[in-house]
């Protein structure tokens, strides 16, 4: 989604820092595909299960053949070792005839396969073996001890033990072998038969079922990963063509934004250029009634007055003149005059804020002989130009309502400031107006409507409320514009 960029009021758009998701989308966060990236993760777990798996299934055929080796080996024993070791049920030793018919099982073929032979006493000594030196020691281990207790076992041997030592020259992966050697007849355990079997060739089917697991694992497993990743890829190309699309809207809309608020700029330039220009309007039209209508009614006026012109009429050159022109022009000239009073600005240049509203407020009480009642607080000496224009003529017609509507009853005007805003109120007690004054314009002004563009047009909020038998009020809030700053961003 996009963000959403909000502009503030109070902060000029050349000073604003807008930040887009282009900015965070344009820089990627790795050259490194997220495709790549699958293809890395995949291949190291299906390499990491591919040899779990493998050693788990070798395992189990190693357990499983080493087992049929030790039951393969037992059954040696009880045919072969087992006649020799009866006299150990109750001797120590073996006779010389026993041993030799021992040394004689490695001297035929069956010694290419088997090359060790030992036979144990319960105390775990060592009652025969290929190696003569370590008759009679004592190597106690707990294969023994588990063929004692009747248990048959079988593993790969390396002849790392100490009862080995000399026949660690072979250097060949060998199968132990521990079986129980019964007397004869019972299940008496009289000797445990330990013998060592050529394990090269079981090594190497157990090395070619590791490699086979591996290559079946592969072959199910590769498939299942060609799909993930092309899968993966079609994503990764939707995301990508995702992203420059969004990107390119994220610019498109950016360059939306920025002719937006060029175009409200120059709308708020031309709404204030229009509310100067309608004011040089109004001030030219009221100097031209007062140059030309004006000038020409009070010459009518003169002439109509002249004592001249009456003494001839009484001497009966001619006929009075009719008091009804006379009259009638003097109430044109009253209207002319009005209607240029509340035209024309008063000059301001050189005067405060406070000084122009008070200017307003005893201009009112000098045309029109009633009181205003007027509290206005203190207020920023550099506002801009186009706004204490606005306050004056707000109080002018504010005034002018009061006195016309509201017989001049209650008038007062209150305007106080802080740092941000101005707020104005003209309020009066009279009887209240008709709903639709706000549309009309007022004959010394602009009316309430002229009032409500003015303010909107410097950013400000009007309010014109009026109750019957409780009295109007007209109420702007301005925000604060100084002189240095005139133009509303």
């Amino acid at each position: 989604m996009l963000d959403r960029v909000e502009f503030s009021p109070a902060i000029p758009p050349g000073n604003r820092t807008m930040i887009w998701p282009s900015d965070k989308i344009g820089s990627k966060t790795s050259s490194f595909g997220l495709a790549h990236q699958f293809v890395l993760a995949a291949a190291i777990t299906i390499a990491v299960s591919m040899g779990l798996l493998a050693l788990a299934i070798s395992q189990r055929i190693e357990t499983s053949m080493m087992q049929t080796a030790a039951e393969e080996g037992a059954l040696f024993m009880e045919v072969f070792l087992g006649p020799a070791a009866q006299e150990l049920a109750t001797s120590r030793t073996l006779s010389p005839e026993s041993v030799k018919k021992l040394d004689e099982l490695l001297e035929g073929r069956l010694g290419e396969r088997m090359r060790l032979i030992k036979i144990w006493l319960p105390d775990a000594t060592l009652a025969y073996s290929t190696n003569k030196e370590t008759i009679g020691a004592k190597f106690p281990s707990l294969p023994i001890a588990a063929a004692f207790e009747g248990k048959v076992s079988g593993e790969f041997d390396y002849l790392d033990e100490v009862d080995n030592a000399t026949e660690r020259h072979l250097h060949v992966p060998l199968i132990e072998i521990h079986a129980p050697l019964f007397r004869a007849g019972t299940k008496e355990i009289i000797a445990v038969g330990e013998v060592y079997n050529d394990g090269r060739r079981l090594a190497a089917d157990l090395h070619s079922i590791r490699l086979f697991s591996v290559g079946i694992v592969g072959a199910v497993t590769a498939p299942m990963m060609l799909i993930l990743f092309l899968i993966v890829r079609r994503a990764t190309n939707m995301v990508r063509d995702y992203q420059t699309s969004l990107m390119q809207n994220v610019a498109e809309a950016k360059s939306l934004a920025s002719q937006n608020d060029k175009l409200r700029r120059i709308a708020d330039d031309a709404r204030l250029e229009a509310a100067n220009s309608n004011e040089n309007l109004l001030a030219r039209i009221g100097r031209d009634l007062h140059d030309g209508p004006i000038q020409l009614v009070s010459l009518l006026i003169l002439k109509l007055t002249d004592p001249t012109t009456k003494r001839r009429a009484e001497a009966g050159h001619r006929d009075p003149p009719d008091p009804a022109i006379e009259t009638l022009t003097t109430r044109i000239l009253s209207e002319l005059r009005s209607i240029s009073t509340g035209l024309v600005l008063p000059e301001l240049e050189g005067l405060t804020p406070n000084e122009i509203l008070t200017l307003a407020v005893r201009n009112h009480e000098e045309a029109t002989g009633t009181s205003v009642s007027s509290q206005i607080g203190a207020l920023p000496a550099d506002l801009a130009l186009p706004l204490t224009t606005c306050l004056y003529r707000i109080v002018q017609e504010g005034l002018n309502n009061a006195f016309h509507h509201g017989k001049g009853k209650g008038q007062r005007v209150e305007v106080w400031a802080d740092k941000r805003s101005i707020v104005i109120a003209v309020s009066d007690s009279g009887p209240g107006v008709v709903a639709d004054l706000a549309g009309r314009r007022s004959r010394a002004g602009l009316g309430i409507a002229g009032l409500r563009n003015r303010v909107e047009a410097l950013k400000g909020t009007f309010e014109f409320i009026s109750q019957p038998e409780i009295g109007t009020q007209i109420r702007a809030k301005l925000p604060v514009a100084s002189s240095s700053n005139k133009n509303v961003n």
